[in-house]
């Protein structure tokens, strides 16, 4: 009886599966190494403690054009986020960051 009246942990729910702190999320992660390269796993599963794309592009960080395109192509390549995402964070078209990120694997 006493849950009734509790409030619903599905709010804090961190990539629809997590429910617990960082160093919980950090944990699991270690436990199931390699789950960031199946397919079969939502992409919000995948990367549920990834840092969010304000402070992986944070402007102040990226006051050349270079670090600012590594930035974009670590936060694509490494934390998963989606050109369309990246694009509108950063407001522009999501080809713009496609050239980007093209650019940066040739080097």
């Amino acid at each position: 009886m006493e849950g009734i009246t509790k409030e619903a942990p599905w709010e804090k729910l961190k990539g629809q599966i997590f429910l617990g702190d960082k160093g919980f999320i950090e944990e699991c992660k270690r436990i199931v190494d390699g789950s960031a390269d199946l397919e079969e796993i939502p992409r919000l599963q995948r990367y549920a403690e990834r840092p969010a794309l304000v402070e992986l592009l944070d402007e102040e960080k990226q006051q050349d054009k270079v670090q600012r395109d590594r930035a974009i192509y670590r936060a694509h390549v490494t934390y998963g986020y989606s050109l369309k995402e990246i694009a509108d964070h950063l407001g522009v078209h999501y080809t713009t960051v496609s050239k980007v990120i093209s650019k940066d694997k040739q080097n």
